[in-house]
């Protein structure tokens, strides 16, 4: 697992989001959130380079990549994983597509557990396998993880697919969705690290989903039940 990166040199340094404090993880599911240019790239791209993923991939022991910055990775030997799903959409972390064109997953009960346990297994098929010991637990750096996700999907996603992926693998994930700051203030069981890198950004988010729920509202007549 990755327990923190802190940047020492460099552009990052500069970014109000980054600067030199230590940015700590825990094991289960971290969100980088903020706005394009707050530093949420740049922190996936450095914890993968540090980890030995190179572009893409498992780490695989490669050399190192050499930055343009001064970064320190605390991290153990368990694998990692890094993908830019925003630029490799159509080979992304769940699929083009996949959750809106499986309307079924919005099921409920007992129907939809087993269709949630059958997206997890149809994400993980998605990995190189590794023989693992009961106690690792390998790292999923995903960058705009939902960015070929529709509304519907997101919240399948951040509701449940994470939580069941995160008991196997520690997640680092960059969003701009809404879904992840609704989720952690609705309720108090979740433990869901969320490192927001731009002041207020979160609230404002949270601020113009209310209005465009009122002007939907508005528009058709009612309200939001």
């Amino acid at each position: 697992m990755i327990g923190s990166v802190n940047f020492r040199s460099g552009y990052p340094t500069k970014l109000k989001g980054i600067g030199t404090r230590p940015i700590v993880f825990n094991g289960r599911l971290n969100v980088l959130y903020g706005p394009n240019g707050s530093g949420k790239t740049t922190i996936l791209k450095t914890l993968a380079a540090l980890s030995g993923c190179g572009d893409g991939g498992w780490c695989d022991g490669r050399e190192l990549r050499t930055l343009s910055y001064e970064a320190t990775v605390e991290r153990d030997d368990h694998p990692v994983f890094y993908q830019d799903c925003y630029r490799d959409s159509e080979e992304s972390f769940i699929g083009a597509d996949y959750l809106e064109s499986h309307a079924h997953l919005r099921s409920t009960g007992e129907k939809r557990i087993g269709l949630v346990n059958e997206l997890v297994d149809h994400i993980e098929s998605r990995f190189l396998t590794y023989k693992l010991r009961r106690d690792e637990r390998p790292t999923l750096l995903l960058d705009e993880v939902d960015n070929h996700i529709g509304f519907a999907g997101q919240s399948i996603l951040w509701g449940e697919l994470f939580g069941r992926l995160c008991k196997k693998y520690q997640l680092i994930v960059s969003t701009h969705s809404i879904f992840p700051i609704l989720l952690r203030r609705d309720s108090s069981l979740r433990r869901d690290n969320i490192i927001v890198l731009a002041d207020r950004y979160a609230e404002i988010c949270v601020a113009e989903l209310g209005r465009a729920i009122a002007y939907y509202n508005k528009a058709n007549g009612g309200d939001a039940g």
